[in-house]
C-alpha cells in the first residue's frame, strides 16, 4: 500500500484495509508461481451496486501445501 494514498478523488487517509490474505511458501523460490496463487483469489459482488466490502463475496481456492492466512480489518 502506498505511503501517500491521497488524490483529488480520494482524500488523505481515506483508504482502508478490510482484509489481508497472506500466503507463506515453504521455500524462498515458492511452491507455486505468483500468477497461480493470485488466480486462486476470487472477488465477486453479491449485489448490483456494491458500496462496502460486505457487499462482496471473497473466496480463495485451495492449493495443496499452501494455506492462506486471512486477517480481518487491519
Amino acid at each position: 500500500m502506498p505511503i501517500i494514498d491521497s488524490s483529488s478523488a480520494r482524500p488523505d487517509g481515506s483508504m482502508e484495509v478490510c482484509k489481508v490474505i497472506w500466503w507463506k511458501h515453504n521455500s524462498k523460490s515458492g511452491q507455486y508461481s505468483s500468477a497461480k496463487v493470485h488466480r486462486t483469489l476470487h472477488v465477486q459482488p453479491k449485489i448490483d451496486t456494491p458500496k462496502s466490502v460486505g457487499d462482496y463475496e471473497i473466496t480463495v481456492d485451495p492449493l495443496e501445501g499452501l494455506e492462506p492466512e486471512i486477517y480481518q480489518g487491519m
